[in-house]
């Protein structure tokens, strides 16, 4: 297999930087069917509105305008209203498929906004790479789609009309809101019938836009290297990490604190706590320690817990410089944490007396 072939998932990182391009899986078909959907629902509603406002309209304007003389400001009066009643009519459904196109393409992809997607690229002016792209796989099945739409609403509109071919050559001798009605519900059916079609194709194509989304994105073993690489080596990255680490280490601290047999203390900056079960362990184990204001909240949480403390400055300063949390008591230093242990245990069974 060649080392440059892209068989690789796209990395999250790819994905986002994608996404801030603009580049997102997002099916048009199904948008352009379910605007043609509702644009028709809502046609079928406002239809006899529409005719009855038209009516009304046009006999206005007849009877106020009609016998008017002609002037300047009766042609722009007259065509400010014929604009405001236009707009009155259409309105209502440009919102509808203003709507509907938002809704659908907000179901696909979400809320996206990608400022880099609308700056001006030197790239897309390049006529090797538009000659390129029209005979690209893509460019091929946008082809075929729009070959196969053709198909759907040819083959749809010549059965619907075969259907009432019967009703149609009776137009001549029909009234002609008979003849209305029957144009309106042939083209109704035929709208619904090519918009129910065109709903399936564009939910395959969105599965299709999906597929081959991520194919486009897919990368070569090399870049997925590099780019683990040059996650791994950012500082931004390694800071986050390593506070991260730090983070759940002093978690882990303090939730030992409670465990702990005694806090060593110098007394004021520094604060070492040892844990010692002589039926469990061999030697005591530091299980916290800290400088300053770590140091005061390991001696708050000690009293929170009835962990005793106990004042040692030498030991304390030993314990901090030599003894890694987690780590084993040195042998050097038995004799005196053994002392402290002991005085410890002490009060404890005085206390208990």
């Amino acid at each position: 297999m060649p080392s440059g072939e892209k068989t690789e998932q796209a990395t999250p990182k790819k994905k986002e930087e994608a996404k801030e391009e603009g580049q997102v899986a997002k099916s048009k078909e199904l948008n352009s069917a379910f605007t043609l959907l509702f644009s028709f629902l809502l046609l079928s509603f406002w239809f006899s509105y529409m005719i009855r406002e038209i009516v009304t309209f046009t006999d206005k304007v007849l009877v106020n305008y009609f016998n008017m003389q002609l002037s300047i400001h009766n042609f722009h009066t007259l065509f400010i209203e014929v604009i405001l009643f236009v707009l009155k009519l259409i309105s209502p459904i440009m919102l509808t498929i203003a709507f509907v196109g938002v809704a659908t393409s907000y179901s696909q992809i979400g809320f996206l906004y990608t400022p880099k997607a609308l700056k001006p690229k030197l790239s897309k002016l390049n006529p090797l790479k538009g000659l390129k792209n029209m005979f690209s796989k893509r460019t091929l099945v946008e082809l075929l789609k729009s070959i196969l739409k053709i198909i759907i609403v040819v083959s749809i509109s010549y059965a619907s009309i075969k259907k009432v071919a019967g009703k149609f050559t009776l137009l001549t001798t029909s009234s002609l809101r008979n003849s209305i009605n029957l144009i309106g519900d042939t083209a109704y059916s035929l709208a619904m019938k090519i918009s129910a079609v065109f709903i399936v194709l564009g939910i395959v194509d969105l599965f299709y836009q999906k597929w081959q989304h991520n194919e486009d994105l897919k990368m070569t073993k090399q870049e997925v290297k590099e780019e683990r690489k040059q996650s791994e080596g950012s500082p931004e990255v390694k800071s986050k990490r390593r506070q991260k680490q730090q983070e759940m280490a002093m978690s882990r601290m303090m939730q030992d604190i409670p465990d702990a047999s005694v806090v060593i203390t110098n007394p004021t900056h520094i604060a070492v706590a040892i844990k010692f079960n002589m039926d469990e362990m061999e030697v005591p184990v530091v299980v916290a320690k800290g400088q300053d204001e770590l140091a005061q909240r390991i001696k708050e949480v000690a009293r929170e817990n009835d962990v005793e403390i106990v004042e040692e400055k030498p030991l304390a300063r030993a314990l901090y410089k030599v003894v890694d949390i987690g780590e084993d008591i040195p042998f050097e230093l038995y004799q005196a944490v053994a002392e402290i242990l002991a005085y410890v245990y002490q009060i404890d069974q005085e206390r208990r007396l």
